[in-house]
């Protein structure tokens, strides 16, 4: 019966050392192939069943990874409310089911009740618990115009929320997509052992063959040979490639696979873009000039309607503010984004643009001199991002916001440098004044600023030959950006969908302190990794000392493989333990 097990439980990894070798690869499993028909021929059932064991142990624990997987999809779809109160015409709320929610809409959410959708707050003061998206279990207050996530709990109050987000864009859907995609890309990173099988195995039948053709002796040959058996790593290298995913995962951080861990513990630059990854991307307004000849209700009723449904940080701080000046604020009629430089909008017989003087220049909108002096005087007093308005192709003020660099991020940048990342660069759209000061608070000694995407991308391109790089952003205009860096990084709970999706790693709590911990994580994951092959190889040197010796034979081999196998396995499973990262 051992023989039929042995031989039955063998068969998947045969066919998996064909396929390799049909494609002119030598994978971990070619390996093994190799030491059970060692094993087989020698009469050591014994020593193919274990291998065969060892084996169905890895693929336990792939399926048992998968399974997880699948549970943590399960659990948080399971966030989903099944319906939603949505606002009629005539200003009351009718019950529909979630799938039927579009974009746009105005609905109705009451205390202790999932949230449907990501949306903008449009009424209400209310505290929300974000546990689920972010990890964080301190309810989190929100005011008029912030964002709310789809399956978070509305702990107090009541909200009204237009929605931004539904269906598989809401913050909800991505997580799960990204879940997915890193179980997918898993086996990715599991190449690490391939690639050790690739370099070994030639090794391993070079010495067999030297062996043979000093001593003629094949008994002892075999003995070497199943020494030499890697069906540990097969288990160990995954081993550790999942508890390290795992930790990642407890700390809010999604890796697309254990190779993104990799690349990260090797990288010597690292970019970051400014607004809503360094800064908050929360913009408090500053100060609002209106033209004398421009009524103030009319002013901030325009500029609300414009901005009413961005996404961008300053479009929402606007919003906000006109909210509390002119509402209630109607649907522009028909809108367009000018990326980088602002929005045009048009509403009845108004037409209104907000942006910089490029927008200006683009549009023919006339700027007198004197505006030009006092934004001028301004920008010299104040710090912040001012933003120009024109209403029927006439100047008609300015409104100015700042934003604030987050928290940790001061302290983020130190340790990054402690850990030797010393070329830290900070990417922005913003003008010098505001990036030399951003710059400055945090330590940052190079940076660049008025980039358009196509600028963050020829400067990466530009310093990609000073080694591995890693860039961090939240935007629209990052993702080229994410894409070309050897690991791209995204602020994942406010960040744009395609820059989420771009991303090789999302910080979903967008706290900077997981950057290191994450670079942390990586060289404890190769550094075990590295151990486990380093255990193999110098387990399997005493081994072959023993076999030339003539101390161990075949049987002895095959009990001494045994023994030695549970070596890298416990070595793995050091990164398993919860402390910090």
């Amino acid at each position: 019966m051992l023989w039929v097990g042995a031989i039955l439980g063998s068969l998947p990894t045969l066919l998996s050392a064909l396929t390799s070798l049909y494609k002119r690869k030598v994978t971990i499993d070619t390996f093994n192939t190799f030491a059970l028909t060692v094993s087989f021929a020698t009469g050591e059932i014994r020593s193919a069943a274990f291998i065969v064991l060892m084996l169905a142990f890895a693929s336990l624990l792939d399926w048992y990874t998968e399974s997880r997987t699948q549970n943590a999809v399960g659990a948080l779809l399971a966030l989903r409310p099944h319906t939603a109160l949505r606002a009629k015409n005539d200003d009351t709320y009718e019950e529909i089911a979630v799938t039927a929610i579009r974009r746009g809409d105005e609905l109705l959410v009451k205390e202790g009740e999932l949230i449907p959708a990501d949306g903008i707050l449009i009424f209400g003061n209310v505290s929300v618990n974000e546990a689920s998206v972010t990890g964080e279990s301190i309810p989190v207050r929100k005011e008029v115009g912030d964002q709310l996530l789809g399956g978070t709990m509305l702990q107090t109050g009541v909200a009204k929320i237009r929605t931004t987000r539904v269906g598989e864009d809401s913050t909800l859907e991505r997580m799960a997509a990204l879940i997915k995609k890193a179980e997918e890309n898993k086996s990715r990173s599991e190449r690490l052992a391939d690639r050790f099988a690739a370099i070994f195995l030639p090794i391993v039948i070079l010495a067999g063959i030297v062996t043979y053709a000093l001593t003629r002796n094949l008994t002892m040959t075999a003995a070497l040979f199943l020494v030499a058996c890697a069906d540990d790593m097969a288990v160990a290298v995954p081993l550790a490639v999942v508890a390290a995913l795992g930790r990642a995962a407890k700390r809010g951080v999604i890796v697309k696979g254990g190779e993104w861990l990799t690349e990260l513990s090797r990288i010597q630059t690292l970019v970051l873009d400014k607004t809503g990854t360094l800064t908050y991307g929360e913009f408090s307004l500053r100060h609002a000039e209106i033209e004398p000849d421009i009524d103030e209700h009319t002013f901030w009723r325009s500029i609300g309607i414009t901005e009413k449904f961005s996404e961008h940080p300053i479009g929402r701080t606007i919003f906000k503010e006109a909210l509390k000046k002119a509402a209630p604020l109607p649907d522009p009629d028909e809108i367009k984004i000018y990326k980088g430089d602002g929005i045009w909008a048009r509403t009845g017989e108004m037409e209104i643009v907000l942006g910089d003087e490029s927008i200006f220049d683009e549009l023919a909108i006339p700027l007198q001199p004197t505006a030009l002096q006092k934004l001028a005087e301004f920008r010299e007093r104040f710090p912040g991002t001012s933003v120009l308005v024109a209403i029927n192709k006439r100047f008609a003020g300015f409104v100015s916001v700042a934003d604030a660099p987050r928290s940790e991020a001061a302290a983020s940048m130190a340790e990054l440098r402690s850990l030797g990342i010393v070329n830290i660069v900070m990417f922005t759209g913003d003008n010098e004044r505001i990036a030399g000061r951003v710059a400055r608070q945090l330590g940052i000694r190079s940076y660049t600023a008025s980039m358009s995407p196509e600028d963050k991308l020829s400067a990466l391109e530009k310093l990609a030959p000073k080694g591995p790089l890693a860039m961090v952003g939240d935007g629209i205009n990052d993702a080229p950006a994410l894409a070309r860096a050897n690991v791209g990084i995204a602020m994942g709970s406010g960040g744009a969908a395609v820059a989420v999706e771009t991303a090789n790693i999302v910080i979903l709590t967008d706290n900077l302190k997981r950057i290191p911990e994450m670079i942390r994580l990586g060289r404890s994951m190769v550094s075990v990794i590295n151990w486990d092959m380093a255990i193999w190889v110098l387990s399997n040197a005493v081994g072959f000392a023993l076999v030339l010796t003539g101390v161990a034979g075949p049987a002895l081999a095959a009990f001494y493989n045994f023994a030695t196998d549970f070596l890298p396995l416990i070595n793995s499973s050091r990164l398993f333990r919860s402390g910090g990262t």
